[in-house]
């Protein structure tokens, strides 16, 4: 069907398809991100929480992921699991 004067460009069934298709493409986006970032709920004890906030600092990796991190890599050297750097 050709489109004329007055009638509108996208139909409600266009949007409602456009609308799913976004809705899978989010869904897709997300069990990608899931699969490669994995997701450790933790929750440390006081001690080690005012450890954890203590290494914390403004700027690049001193945010709480990249202070853990610093921590289990600190642990593995320690442990000869992983070469020191």
């Amino acid at each position: 069907m050709t489109w004329q004067p007055g009638t509108p460009v996208t139909t409600v069934q266009d949007h409602a398809d456009w609308e799913a298709w976004r809705k899978e493409r989010k869904r897709e986006a997300q069990r990608w991100r899931r699969a490669r970032n994995p997701r450790i709920d933790y929750y440390p004890d006081a001690e080690a929480v005012a450890l954890i906030y203590g290494m914390t600092r403004p700027g690049l990796s001193g945010d709480l992921s990249s202070v853990i991190n610093r921590i289990v890599r600190s642990w593995a050297i320690e442990r000869g699991v992983i070469p020191p750097e």
